[in-house]
């Protein structure tokens, strides 16, 4: 949700004029509507009800739409690389599927599937030649969208005020290719 409303000031109150602009989003196995319940396990909405939205769906069915992340795809969208397990059971790969087709139908410039064969849900929590191969997939794609920033010239820090104050050390911050060095 964070790298689709970046700099929406009614989602940041108190610090409106602060960047919140993402450079990409690798979200793993998540809920991208939170308005359909037939692309959710059956305990969802309630769960969305009680404990996330805290009011039912049926009484306020344009916040759930508000908060899902379908709902705000759009061709400024950062690169996106989602991943979703086959066999998940908690959260059907309907959900996976239908958000990449939204921020592919949004025109959005980068975005990546992976639907892992045999996968469940958290599939990454064991170490596994699976989760080893998905975190290598993701590092790729990362350095990717790294790369792409590396050679466009463009400043990581959009404006000086947004720029890092010195450290205690008096040392500056380094960039991100420095402290990786």
């Amino acid at each position: 949700m964070a790298a689709l409303t970046a700099n929406d000031p009614r989602l940041q109150p108190g610090f409106e004029h602060a960047d919140t602009t993402l450079q990409a989003a690798v979200p793993y196995y998540g809920v991208y509507d939170f308005t359909k319940a037939e692309h959710m396990h059956e305990l969802m909405l309630p769960f969305l009800e009680h404990f996330v939205m805290q009011t039912r769906y049926a009484d306020d069915p344009e916040l759930f739409a508000s908060a899902s992340p379908i709902s705000h795809a759009h061709s400024a969208a950062p690169p996106f690389f989602v991943l979703h397990g086959e066999n998940d059971s908690l959260i059907p790969r309907t959900q996976a599927r239908s958000f990449c087709a939204a921020l592919r139908e949004a025109r959005a410039s980068t975005v990546c599937y992976a639907e892992l064969a045999n996968a469940h849900h958290a599939f990454d929590t064991v170490a596994t030649v699976r989760s080893r191969l998905a975190a290598d997939a993701v590092a790729d794609f990362l350095g990717l969208i790294y790369g792409r920033y590396v050679h466009s010239g463009v400043s990581f820090w959009p404006s000086p005020q947004l720029r890092p104050a010195e450290s205690r050390t008096g040392l500056s911050n380094l960039s991100v290719q420095q402290a990786i060095s």
